[in-house]
Order: C-alpha cells, then structure tokens, then sequence
C-alpha cells in the first residue's frame, strides 16, 4: 500500500511538471513539434477536397512565362489581363499576390507597334515615352476597378519605406495596443503612381511562419505607426462588400485585467481569430483546390468565359523560378497564392479552425484530468488492466477532441496531453516493475525457503504488505515426525542419515508448497508446516488436508528410493488442527522466525504425537472435519489431551466420500455405532460392535483399545458426568 501511495505522488508530481511549461509557455520544441504534426494528421484527415469554384487563380506559371516571356512583365501586359478579366470574362474582383514597388522601364512591344501604325505624323520621343508609359497605362486600367494590390510589411531596423499601405482598417486603439499583434518597421508597397481611391490594398507577408517552417497560421492585421491594416484575403472580402473598417471582439475574463482578442467582424462576417491576430488557414484540400488558369490564356482571351464570370481572381505565380511556393501541411511545394484563396474561401464559408481564448484552461485541465487518474489507477491495476484504461482514456481524449474540432471547430492542443499519457504511462509501469521485483527479492529473502514461488508472486501483487509484526489468523498447521527416527538414525552413518533425511523431506516439502503451504522449521526429522498465512487462504483446512493425503501417497515412493540406496524405509505420524492462531515474526534481536503460536497450534503437535497411540498415520481434530465436510472419516476418540481442559474430536481421515466404496461407509458408520454404544455406557452392545468390527479389519488397533477401555470400565464406578472423553496424560 506504501509504495503505490508513493506511486501515485510520484505520477502526481510528474504531472506538474509537465503542466508548468504549459502554464508557462515555455514547451520543448520536440513536444511542439509533435502538436504541430497532430494538428496536420487531422487537417489532412477532414479536407473538404471540393474545388471552390468562387476563386479563380490567375497562374503565371511556366506556360505563361514561355509564351509572354521572362518575369517580370511589362505592366501594360497586366493591363491587358485586367481588361480582359473585367471587360471579357466579367470577374467581381481581382487581387494580385504580388508587389509593384519600382517603376516599369520596359516597353511594349505590341504597343510600341500600334503606336507607329496609329501616327502619320513625326514621332517625337517625349510623346513616344509619355505614350507608351506601363505604369501610367496600368495604373488607368485598375484605377476604377475593384482590385486590391498586395505588399509587405518589413520588420527589419532599416524601416524601409516604399510607398504606403493604404487605409487602415483600424485606426488607433489602446485596447489592440496591449495586446500582441505583429508590429512591422517598415513597408514595401506598390508605387504612388499605382495608387488611387479605388484601389485597395493588403500584405501578403507572414511574420507567424511555425517553428519548422510551415504555412499554418496567418495574421489577417498588422500594426503599424499605431494603426491597423488588413492582410491580402481580408482586404479582398472588404472590397468585395464595399467595407472600409472591421471591428475587433476583444474579451475580458473575469477579472477584467487581462484582455484577449478573439474575433474580427468585418461585412458582416465574423473570423475567429487569436490574440496575434491570426488565422488558421482553413486548407480545402491539395494544391489544386481553386480553378486554376494561365496567366497567358487570359491575355490571349482563350479561356472558357464560365470558368471565370462572377468570380474572384487572385493573381499569383505557381511557377518555382519566381519563388512563391510555400512549405503547408498539404504540400512542401504549395503555391503562396492559393493559401490566400483558402483564407479567402474560409471567410466567406465562416469555416474556421480556431482556438477559443479559453483554450489554455481546456488543456491544462485535460492534462490535470489524464494526470491524475492516471496516477491514482495505474498503481492498483495489473500491467493489463492499466494498459487497457490508458488505452481508454487516450482513446477518449482523442475522441472528444476529433469531436471538438469536426462539431465546433475547435482546436485543442492534443500532443502535450498525449506525451503525458504515455509518459505516465512507462513511468508507472516502470516503477510499478521496480518495486514489484524489490517485493519479489523481499519476500523470496523472506519466505522463499518456506513457500512455493507461486505464492511469492501473489504476495508481491496483493493490496496490503505483509504483517509480520503478528496478527491473529484463522489457519490449519500440521505436524509430522518419522517413527523411530532414533534407531534409525544408530543404525545408519552421518552421510547416510544426511541422504535419508534429504530424500524425505524433500519430497514432503514439496507436496506442502504444492498445496500452497508455508514450512514452518524442520526440527530433526519432524517437520511443522501452516496454511493461511503469508497469504490468506479459505481453503487452508482443505489445502492442509490433501497436502497430507498426498504425502502418505507418496511415502511409498519415497521407501522405494530409500530401498534402491540401501537405506531403511521410514514411517510417519502426522496431525492436523484448525483455529485461531498467532503468526508473525518472533524471536530474539539474534534471530527472528516467521512462525505461528498458539492452543491451536499445540493441539495440532499432540494430534500428531497421538498417532502412535491410536495406530494411524493420520489423524485430525474436529474443527478441521467441520472445515472440509467433503471426506468421509473415522471419529476414533473424544480425548482431553495434556494441557488442554477442552475435549476434542481426534478423527481418522478415509478420504473422498464420492471415492469412498459402500464397504468403507459400512465401516465407518458400525465404528460411530460403537463408539456412541461406548459414551453411553452401553458395554455389552459397545463390545459386540467392536468385536463385530474386528471381524472385518482384523488389525484395527482402535477398537481393540475400545475393547480393553470396556473390559476395564464394566466394573469400576465411573463419575456420573463421564460421556466417554478419555484423558491423555503425556504428549
């Protein structure tokens, strides 16, 4: 009981110390890698894997660039493709993944060829370079259009400064001040020359890339000279809508000091967000889940005008020379650009992944929940029992949190909770073995030379440690001893003695370990054995009993081997009581002995002493016949022996009654006859029993001291109180 108390607050102690770097936010990169893999294994597992058709993705991809040449294009091309995408296809909106922070020095050369077709007059360079100005030509074509331009922050120390990032969608706000929302230094935007009313703008930079590089979170705001400006995808929901401002949900807890942002409302959409600011970007599926067009068959007016009516077009690139392939859960080559229709694609489904501010209570009570039961249950359970509960309750945890994320779309943290599982899991397991194999080297030092192994291991497995600083039990001892073991031993030399006794004892003490009994000491040739204790048995009557039958079973044997070394065969007496008996450790500060004291024990030493008198091998008390009704036997006397006041039953073992033949219950039966003839006083029909009886086993020693007791007691004046009990005045 001791050591699984300890156990258990070993397990309990192991669990805050996993708690405390989650309380404090300090977890180990290995177990953060490890969520960051779980929170892939269920995105990838419940993927929509349904085209959006509602976002088309403009792709300069590899057969864009051979057709219209290396990137990066004129930009009276783009015009063009802005044209053709407003004027021919009839998209809602167009977005470009992608900045124009320098001023286009190229020239068309489809222009530069209409401009010398369309003029008949001398062509002057300042009208040719004012004509074919890209810059000025694609500023005109977006100028009026909903199109939102894409840039990026910079948080260098340089705060570098090109161009602006147009209007906030948030103005200042103490409130967003004190909470952590990336904070850039600087900007890179497109030129002024590109700006205008109408145009829209929004970053495209992720400053929340996790730990081992990948596309999991993206902030939809960052701060900048005290305002707040939207990400690409938000500022395209915006101008979808004809929205200039979004809303921020900030919760307090109960407190009210400590403050969380944990939404953004903007045209009438409410994105769950966490205190960054952040998204989780709600994947649809594999690189492919959006229509995707090249860039050249839009200029070219090619495309299927159904693929793109109606729709909202991100521009961006997917080939790999441009360098907008981003490593995702879905992909380590994932283009950047349909990461943007994702998040794009969630906000106009409401469908995102998020992690309530409450989150970090959720989890740190699922890991006191898993910790604690954990530590209170592994040390009372078998190594199978416990395997199936841990089994169980990461099964459940597993399956609430599947449940959570499907029906609510949360997102609670599974891997510290799961690292904690088996963490106690091995731990317990381990220590449990630990202290198990000390119990096991304990008692086997203890009581291996006395009990069979098998009740060693029991020991080690039971609830409560062993008392061994005495107790009062309920047993059965039994007492044995070889018949003239002193002429034996004058006859015989010390190495032959030696070789007898080996022989003998062996054999016996192990019939007593079979039956699960505990040798109490070997004195000479006498041996003193117990059941009950160690280990508590209710069948130790029982057990004694057949240990006993077995042993005169087996003595035979033994004789025979005695013989085949020239040794002399050996007869035994053995005795067998029940009751209240005093067991534990006694002794002396010299030398201590798990053994067993007590009337009961006494009686059961006498019993086997009277077996030289009575002429049977075996003989057993009353209490004990009560204890096993299942034997059929001989009840040869009702004795007061030498130092007892109390009369007991001394009876004769015949053995099973389903084994036992009509003969032996014949017998039985006419000798209980006689012995109740006897009590009462009956001579002439007591004697004419016996002497009946003795017709049938003519070598009965029992009845033909019944016979002399009668032939003594016909004449002499008994006392008026006697019923037969016969006094034995030595051992």
């Amino acid at each position: 009981m001791r050591q699984r108390k300890i156990r258990t607050l070993l397990g309990i102690l192991l669990t805050v110390l996993m708690i405390v770097p989650v309380v404090t936010g300090d977890r180990p990169e290995l177990f953060e890698r490890f969520e960051h893999d779980l929170y892939d294994l269920r995105l990838r597992q419940f993927l929509s894997k349904e085209e959006d058709p509602r976002i088309v993705i403009v792709d300069i991809d590899e057969k864009s660039l051979a057709a219209e040449g290396r990137w990066p294009w004129n930009r009276s091309k783009l015009a063009r493709m802005v044209d053709q995408l407003f004027d021919n296809y009839g998209v809602a909106i167009v977005g470009f993944d992608m900045v124009f922070s320098e001023a286009d020095q190229s020239i068309d050369l489809v222009e530069l060829k209409q401009f010398f077709e369309n003029k008949s007059t001398d062509h002057d360079v300042t009208t040719l370079l004012k004509t074919l100005n890209s810059d000025a030509h694609f500023a005109r074509v977006i100028a009026d259009r909903p199109v939102v331009l894409g840039y990026l922050f910079d948080r260098s120390t340089k705060q570098l400064q090109v161009g602006h990032p147009g209007k906030a969608v948030i103005g200042e706000d103490p409130a967003l001040a004190e909470l952590p929302i990336p904070e850039a230094n600087g900007v890179i935007s497109s030129l002024n020359a590109l700006q205008s009313k109408g145009v829209r703008n929004g970053f495209f930079d992720n400053p929340m890339v996790d730990s081992d590089g990948v596309y999991r979170r993206v902030p939809i705001l960052q701060r900048f000279e005290g305002q707040y400006y939207p990400s690409l995808a938000l500022a395209m929901l915006l101008a979808l809508f004809e929205e200039d401002q979004v809303l921020p949900v900030i919760e307090t807890d109960a407190t009210e000091e400590r403050s969380a942002l944990v939404a953004v409302e903007g045209a009438g959409i409410r994105i769950p967000v966490d205190q960054h600011s952040a998204v989780l970007v709600p994947y649809r599926g594999p690189q492919g889940s959006f229509p995707y067009v090249s860039a050249t068959d839009i200029i070219n007016g090619v495309v299927d005008p159904e693929v793109l009516e109606g729709t909202i077009v991100l521009v961006g690139t997917s080939a790999a020379g441009l360098l907008d392939l981003r490593v995702t859960p879905m992909s380590n080559r994932y283009a950047g650009v349909e990461v943007h229709a994702n998040i794009l694609s969630g906000m106009l489904d409401g469908r995102f992944q998020h992690q309530p501010d409450y989150t970090l209570g959720v989890e740190i009570v699922q890991l006191i929940f898993c910790g604690l039961l954990l530590s209170i249950v592994i040390p009372r359970l078998s190594v199978f029992l416990s395997t199936i509960i841990t089994l169980a309750i990461g099964g459940v945890v597993i399956a609430l949190n599947l449940y959570a994320w499907q029906q609510l779309l949360w997102v609670i943290p599974l891997g510290y909770t799961l690292i904690l599982i088996s963490v106690l899991y091995l731990f317990q397991q381990t220590t449990g073995y630990f202290f198990e194999t000390r119990n096991i080297a304990q008692l086997a030092n203890q009581f291996g030379q006395y009990i069979p192994p098998e009740v060693v291991e029991e020991l080690s497995q039971q609830d409560q440690s062993v008392q061994l600083s005495g107790e009062s039990r309920e047993m059965s001892v039994f007492f044995s001893d070889v018949r003239g073991f002193t002429s034996l031993s004058e006859q015989l030399t010390p190495q032959q003695l030696t070789r007898l006794m080996n022989i003998y004892l062996t054999g016996m003490t192990k019939v007593i370990h079979e039956q699960r009994g505990t040798v109490d000491k070997y004195i000479g040739d006498a041996v003193m054995a117990f059941w009950g204790a160690p280990l508590k048995d209710e069948d130790h009557a029982r057990h004694a009993l057949q240990a006993a039958l077995e042993m005169l079973a087996l003595l035979p044997e033994l004789n025979q081997q005695l013989e085949r070394e020239g040794l002399p065969a050996v007869r035994v007496g053995m005795g067998i009581n029940s009751g209240i008996m005093n067991v534990g450790n006694m002794g002396s500060s010299f030398r201590m002995a798990y053994t067993v004291m007590g009337d009961a024990v006494n009686l059961g030493a006498r019993l086997e002493g009277l077996t030289k008198y009575y002429g049977t091998p075996l003989l057993v008390s009353g209490e004990l016949a009560q204890k096993v009704p299942e034997y059929l036997y001989r009840k040869l006397d009702r004795v007061q022996v030498k130092g007892r006041n109390e009369a007991v039953d001394v009876l004769e073992p015949i053995g099973l009654r389903e084994q036992c033949t009509q003969h032996e219950k014949n017998a039985v039966d006419l000798f209980q006859k006689g012995i109740q003839a006897y009590s009462t006083k009956q001579w002439d029909e007591a004697q004419d029993i016996f002497e009946a009886y003795l017709c049938q086993a003519t070598e009965d020693t029992m009845a033909r001291i019944y016979l002399h007791r009668i032939a003594e007691y016909k004449d002499a004046t008994l006392p008026a109180d006697w019923c037969g009990v016969f006094s034995h005045t030595s051992k």
